[in-house]
């Protein structure tokens, strides 16, 4: 998320005229990064409720993670390239074509991305996460470093040497992070080996494993990705202004998840010895410890509402929508919290499709409904938008902890 700020950062005040372009071009990456997130999330919970990792099972699990990850960014990138040579042929605008070319661009960095999400689920599992924490800052800072080269040297860019940069360092560091794996990973799993055979049968559970939560992040993303189209509706302004707000709620969501996959880790063991009293104190202690984090920064989102939007925007107008976005999600921001906590501690329990269906119910359908309800009979704003973002999270929350509730009394 420090990353994307940068990039959101840096064109918002270098690249000003890419804005919007950028904005739709992460606005896709990032909800097909989120689904993956989802997809691979199966292996990161068999991993940290597994006793012995030196199996036959893990190790095959695995291996088809490193090779869906290559093979699904793969086909990503190809059907971006697809799409965006037919969209070429009938656009005559100059900037129209450079975001086709920058949107092909920025999405090389997906095969990366999966395979950097594939070999920290194995290392957060196994409670290593200091590796991500280091490679994380230190993407970061190289990012960051890049950035300033561009501007002190007062080189001639535009967003496509932007996007070039980002997936060019996305795949080095990707690179790097599969070297250290390949240099811890038979610690734990002795005669460890990427080109062994598996079974089809493995590729077929893997899918119908990761297949929940693969379509619930992608059912609760997708309504963050349908709002940019709806806000470029109103104006370009709203939009610019919803994506940057947006992000930074995103930026705070990081704590959810965060949270949320450590408690579900501790849940998944718990959950494996039928230690149920040990299972209800972890997930309270997350939710106790997730609000301890988590309300300074409400705190800040009501106070300092005018420093946070300068970070995006130098324009009034943008900076003023932005404000009054995040004023109006600080409910939201606490109930996702709970929601995301609550939600990894059913998949972790193995409860998979009942929260799949309750997120997409209420963040898509729910969501949808009350967005073209606000926006037709009340204000025809971005701050509509958010305001839906609140009583979708709401309802979501009070149906997940009944879920929750639910299975723990069986």
């Amino acid at each position: 998320m420090t990353a994307s700020l940068l990039y959101f950062s840096f064109i918002g005040h270098y690249i000003a005229d890419s804005l919007s372009h950028a904005s739709f071009a992460w606005a896709l990456i990032s909800f097909l990064t989120v689904v993956a997130i989802g997809f691979f999330s199966a292996s990161l919970v068999k991993i940290a409720g597994a006793t012995d990792l030196n199996t036959k099972k893990i190790e095959n699990d695995l291996i088809v993670s490193f090779r869906l990850a290559i093979f699904l960014g793969v086909i990503i990138v190809v059907i971006i390239a697809v799409i965006g040579t037919s969209a070429s042929r009938s656009i005559t605008n100059d900037s129209e074509l450079e975001a086709l070319i920058a949107l092909f661009t920025l999405s090389l960095s997906i095969p990366a991305l999966y395979l950097q999400i594939v070999i920290f689920n194995f290392f957060n599992a196994t409670k290593k996460t200091i590796y991500e924490v280091i490679y994380t800052w230190s993407f970061n800072a190289t990012l960051a470093s890049a950035c300033i080269i561009l501007v002190t040297t007062n080189t001639n860019f535009n967003f496509i040497h932007f996007a070039f940069i980002y997936s060019g360092l996305r795949l080095v560091f990707t690179c790097l992070a599969l070297a250290l794996f390949d240099l811890r990973i038979r610690q734990h799993i002795f005669h460890f080996s990427h080109s062994q055979p598996i079974p089809k049968t493995t590729y077929v559970n893997y899918f119908v494993n990761g297949l929940p939560m693969a379509i619930c992040f992608g059912g609760e993303s997708l309504l963050y990705f349908i709002f940019p189209f709806i806000s470029k509706t109103i104006g370009d302004t709203s939009l610019s202004a919803y994506q940057a707000s947006l992000h930074f709620l995103s930026f705070v969501y990081m704590i959810s998840i965060g949270v949320g996959n450590a408690t579900g880790i501790g849940v998944a063991r718990y959950y494996g010895l039928k230690d149920f009293n040990s299972l209800r104190a972890t997930y309270s202690q997350g939710i106790m410890f997730g609000l301890f984090i988590l309300l300074p920064i409400l705190v800040a989102c009501f106070f300092l509402k005018e420093e946070i939007s300068i970070i995006y925007s130098s324009d009034t107008t943008t900076r003023r929508l932005i404000e009054d976005n995040i004023l109006i999600s600080i409910p939201f921001l606490l109930f996702e919290y709970i929601y995301v906590v609550t939600r990894m501690t059913l998949r972790s329990m193995g409860d998979f499709w009942v929260p799949t269906l309750m997120t997409i119910l209420s963040l898509n359908i729910l969501g949808l409904i009350l967005s073209t309800g606000l926006l037709s009979l009340h204000d025809y704003s971005v701050s509509s938008l958010f305001v839906t973002l609140v009583f979708c999270s709401l309802f979501l929350m009070l149906i997940l902890l009944w879920r929750l509730g639910h299975v723990l009394k069986k």
